[in-house]
């Protein structure tokens, strides 16, 4: 069983890059890493294993040009599965694997897993309240089998105007064109949140890098 994981990047840090692609390298099963260069600086990873693409212009719609191009690499790859893990978050060791297992085990053309909330600087903050794998799925917990890699294209298909809002489109997209879709509520996924909500719901003071829900031109990423 083939699987990749593609994550798009713009402006990130390279240290954080460096933990994402570590994190891909040390899954308990085997996982092809695809890096995708939204229009910015390349990032130079010493000990990088697997493929880069780099784009020549920032497409502006929150990685999902990217993911599709990420995507098209993938299939090309001859992959069975795709995940996707943006550049600032990072998988558990066994993110994967559990993914895979309950997807197989359940016939399911795509599954969402839960998420760890953690703070800029990489502290742990609790387990996310919000994704449920009913009103909200994150990207980065996605896992899709090769049975629904046409559905991909819907990364894309949509205005600017809901591009921050994409995983949720193209979650509802697999899910009205008839996909088996499935969610594992184990949080194996480690989010690296700006979002000042998070903070204060948990009674903290969000940072000055925090964005909120009307404010996303800084979290182009999530």
């Amino acid at each position: 069983m083939k699987i990749c994981v593609v994550t798009p990047y713009f402006e990130t840090s390279e240290a954080w890059i460096q933990q994402a692609h570590t994190s891909v390298r040390d899954q308990t099963i085997e996982a092809h890493h695809i890096l995708v260069c939204d229009g910015s600086a390349p990032a130079q990873l010493p000990d990088f294993k697997g493929m880069h693409i780099v784009l020549q212009r920032n497409y502006r719609d929150y990685g999902n040009t990217p993911r599709l191009i990420g995507c098209y690499q993938a299939m090309a790859m001859g992959a069975d599965a795709i995940a996707f893990l943006d550049a600032d978050n990072w998988y558990h060791p066994d993110h994967l694997e559990g993914l895979l297992k309950y997807a197989v085990e359940h016939r399911l053309d795509a599954i969402a897993s839960s998420r760890m909330l953690h703070r800029l600087d990489g502290s742990a903050m609790g387990k996310c309240p919000t994704v449920d794998g009913r009103n909200f799925i994150d990207t980065n917990c996605l896992l899709v089998m090769k049975s629904a890699f046409h559905h991909m294209v819907a990364w894309t298909l949509m205005p600017q105007d809901v591009a921050a809002v994409m995983d949720q489109v193209v979650w509802n997209h697999m899910k009205d064109g008839g996909a088996r879709m499935g969610f594992l509520n184990k949080a194996s996924v480690a989010y690296r949140t700006r979002h000042a909500s998070h903070y204060l719901a948990a009674g903290e003071q969000p940072p000055a890098e925090a964005v909120s829900r009307t404010d996303t031109h800084g979290d182009r990423y999530h």
